[in-house]
């Protein structure tokens, strides 16, 4: 795992709700709802870095299906 997905994992997600954060190194570097304000001051500050970014959920929840493949079972 990346030391920036292990960061995000232990982030206070109560206390970045409906934000994004922005991780560098395994550190929160940006925070707040204006993702493109918030990248521009991170690449300004670390230019040679790929942040992380995610965006902290609210209240909402987030439903994600997979279809599950169908298997040809022939009869015996």
């Amino acid at each position: 795992m990346s030391k920036n997905l292990e960061a995000y994992l232990r982030l206070n997600k109560a206390r970045y709700k409906d934000q994004y954060v922005v991780l560098v190194d395994g550190k929160l570097v940006g925070k707040g709802k204006d993702i493109e304000k918030i990248l521009k001051r991170v690449r300004k500050t670390f230019p040679k870095s790929v942040p992380f970014v995610a965006k902290v959920p609210g209240n909402e929840a987030l439903v994600l299906r997979s279809a599950a493949p169908r298997l040809y079972c022939p009869t015996v």
